[in-house]
């Protein structure tokens, strides 16, 4: 199957339990699935909105490299769990599991599994494990327009503080970096955060609309150097660890542990640039 051919699909009228099963016994990270509830509220359209390549896959692992930074090289039971795709039930999807390509949580020995007598239950994953505070989602390829809905999606969730999207065009066939050699992309990334204004960066080796990469000397890419202030999307740590009582109280603030080091996560767009070029030459 080609990008190009996405979005396919491959289920009609699926029951939400079915499609959940499905993912369990044979859902994996070569593919990214959607269902679409039908009016019914109890059956849904299935379709393949993603596939696994190298691209993708690299910028994935790129992210979590990003992510973990604070942890401070401790690999065993850090104090922030960066992994890719547990499952989460979508909000306000009647029960329908879905998995974000990178998600950030407190480790469980911080903000361990609250008592079966706590009611309301807090947000969780679906196996009962802390509910992701910072999620990410990739999409790459023309078939791009889901990104939007599945990021505004998770932000309706409270307990998501933040979304980060990465949208990777198609190459400029036939034109291509002249030191470099790697194919001229259109790349777009977005952070929202709860109670804050959307973000944008342009981040691209090739402006978007820009016709001529190579002689339009009148709109060259800004991002063309690592740690430029302009393209670092920064999230402070603090949201990771936003765990409050129920109800919450106005002056909540939450607690970063002193063995992590730093007060933010960054990440380095111009490092995301170079690997979605690298990926692909």
């Amino acid at each position: 199957m080609l990008e190009c051919c996405l979005p396919f699909k491959v289920g009609s009228k699926v029951t939400i339990k079915n499609y959940n099963t499905f993912l369990d016994n044979y859902g994996s990270s070569r593919y990214k699935f959607q269902f679409q509830l039908n009016s019914d509220n109890r059956t849904g359209e299935v379709f393949i909105i993603g596939m696994a390549t190298a691209v993708r896959a690299r910028i994935i692992s790129r992210l979590q490299d990003f992510f973990n930074v604070p942890n401070n090289g401790v690999v065993d039971e850090p104090l922030i769990s960066v992994s890719g795709q547990p499952f989460h039930y979508v909000p306000g999807g009647n029960g329908i599991k879905g998995a974000a390509d990178v998600t950030v949580t407190p480790d469980i020995a911080f903000i361990p599994k609250p008592v079966t007598s706590v009611i309301p239950r807090p947000p969780a994953d679906t196996v009962g494990n802390p509910h992701a505070r910072i999620m990410c989602e990739i999409a790459v390829g023309p078939n791009v327009g889901e990104l939007k809905r599945k990021c505004e999606t998770w932000m309706r969730e409270q307990y998501v503080h933040a979304v980060v999207s990465i949208k990777i065009l198609e190459p400029r066939q036939g034109v291509r970096e002249p030191e470099t050699g790697y194919f001229f992309r259109t790349m777009t990334a977005k952070l929202y955060r709860q109670g804050m204004p959307k973000q944008r960066w342009d981040f691209g080796n090739v402006r978007k609309h820009t016709r001529d990469p190579i002689h339009n000397m009148n709109d060259p890419t800004l991002c063309n150097a690592p740690n430029d202030p302009r393209f670092q999307i920064n999230i402070p740590i603090s949201n990771v660890f936003w765990d409050p009582p129920f109800p919450i109280p106005n002056n909540y603030i939450p607690v970063i542990p002193t063995n992590v080091i730093r007060n933010v996560f960054s990440i380095d767009l111009y490092r995301i640039q170079r690997v979605a070029l690298k990926s692909r030459t």
